[in-house]
């Protein structure tokens, strides 16, 4: 059977929602992948963090020179800022991947409505089919009882 022009538009909803779908997903896989990057950048400056701060601690058991020591504190300082800022970062990139997530979510919600359209539509033009076919079953077989009316007659 031919597909109706009603049809063939839901069809090309379909695919649209379809392949809409399929972009999100990619958004979503890319930030996913940004958010790990980040996530490890964050772990990394805490580790960095930790080597810093065991440093620090080294020198002042060591009582090696003020210098040394300043230096290191500084450097401590400044990592620590960096950790921050990074786990900030991560914050940022799974906040915006919630959002990816929403619009996948939303293309999905609306797929399924363009495939219940389509199967709402596939289902009344069938019924449609199936009433056109019991008509004209039932008129042949009006004029099927009319011939033999007719032949009985004669």
């Amino acid at each position: 059977m031919a597909l109706s022009p009603r049809r063939r538009r839901i069809e090309k909803i379909v695919l649209h929602r379809q392949k809409e779908l399929d972009e999100r997903v990619g958004e979503l896989a890319a930030q996913k992948a940004k958010e790990a990057a980040a996530t490890a950048k964050a772990e990394e400056t805490d580790r960095a963090v930790t080597e810093a701060s065991n440093r620090c601690r080294a020198l002042a058991e060591e009582g090696g020179g003020a210098q040394a020591f300043l230096e290191a504190g500084e450097w401590l300082d400044a990592i620590s800022r960096e950790a921050v800022r990074a786990w900030a970062r991560v914050r940022m990139e799974a906040a915006a991947t919630a959002r990816v997530q929403q619009t996948v979510f939303a293309a999905k919600m609306k797929l399924k409505q363009a495939e219940q359209l389509q199967t709402r539509v596939t289902v009344s033009e069938q019924r449609i089919q199936d009433r056109k076919e019991r008509r004209r079953d039932d008129e042949d077989a009006a004029r099927i009882a009319q011939r033999r009316v007719a032949g009985a007659r004669k």
